[in-house]
């Protein structure tokens, strides 16, 4: 995918959904939360519980994860997760609180109530479905990073087993890596050298002083860095599916997750959500289903 391409300038008014977009230059410095207005929808408002109605705010925690998903530029957030996360407050009627943080805090920012939703691009495990529920909203695959000039390309996790290899604290990639070592044990080879960096820019930062010799990222993140410039090449394809918006498990959670869903299903059908996309240059992860999963789920199967 080359996040380079170039659109022409153009505007988008479909009047009758509710949605009025704009869009021109390169996608990965698009994708402001401003380009794409959502009117609220009235079934999507009337899920709302009324603890949010009251309080009239969507508290929306947005990982620090990098463009084209998340990243603060000038003092304002762009990506794919905030757009989403402001045409979501909208389509429910309420006003758009984001607040940008490190991955690894948010989940518990929506244990603490600090937040209703955070995006991420969450694989949905056993261990997350045990404090938080899930709607999908996306699909993704994770790869790794390495110098072009990398003598291994690593295709499969057991290829860096002994090797220095970085990922983003708290994220699925790091999970991986580490229910890789047991594999490594097995087949007789040294443990990966794993390394939790708090957000992917700095993971880029260690492959480029030589401290890693890869790092493990969602494609879109790895695809991203490559675009800015770096001499990195983006190898392998491990794990793969949906990815949700995580929402906290609270009193009035079964409510809230119909809203989610019900929201997304109105963004796919208005058309808001494929031009999100489409500014951030993501539209190869879109979905036209989102599911929710709460504890008792059957979990997705992840390649």
């Amino acid at each position: 995918m080359n996040l380079k391409i170039r659109r022409a300038c153009a505007v988008f008014v479909a009047a009758a959904a509710g949605l009025v977009a704009t869009a021109c230059g390169n996608p990965p410095a698009s994708g402001n939360a401003s380009e794409v207005t959502v009117q609220a929808a009235a079934e999507v408002v009337a899920l709302v519980p009324d603890q949010i109605k009251q309080r009239g705010t969507l508290r929306v925690a947005i990982p620090d994860i990098g463009l084209p998903l998340a990243v603060k530029e000038n003092g304002e957030l762009r990506g794919m997760d905030p757009a989403l996360g402001q045409a979501l407050a909208q389509v429910m009627g309420l006003k758009y609180e984001p607040e940008m943080i490190p991955f690894a805090q948010t989940l518990p920012g929506l244990q603490a109530d600090r937040y209703d939703v955070s995006f991420g691009e969450y694989y949905v495990t056993a261990d997350r479905m045990k404090v938080v529920d899930f709607v999908t909203d996306w699909r993704d695959f994770s790869s790794f990073i390495v110098a072009q000039d990398a003598a291994v390309k690593p295709k499969a996790l057991t290829d860096v087993c002994g090797l220095p290899i970085g990922a983003m604290d708290g994220s699925v990639e790091l999970k991986f890596l580490n229910d890789a070592q047991a594999a490594c044990a097995a087949q007789g080879k040294q443990p990966i050298a794993i390394n939790a960096f708090p957000s992917i820019s700095a993971g880029v930062l260690a492959l480029s002083s030589n401290r890693v010799q890869g790092v493990l990222v969602g494609r879109g993140a790895g695809e991203s860095a490559i675009a800015k410039g770096q001499p990195f090449s983006l190898v392998g394809e491990i794990g793969g599916g949906p990815t949700a918006t995580a929402v906290a498990r609270t009193a009035y959670s079964a409510q809230m997750l119909n809203a989610v869903r019900k929201a997304y299903e109105t963004l796919i059908a208005n058309g808001a959500y494929a031009r999100i996309l489409q500014a951030n240059n993501t539209s190869y992860g879109a979905i036209d289903n989102p599911t929710i999963y709460t504890s008792g789920s059957t979990l997705p199967v992840y390649q």
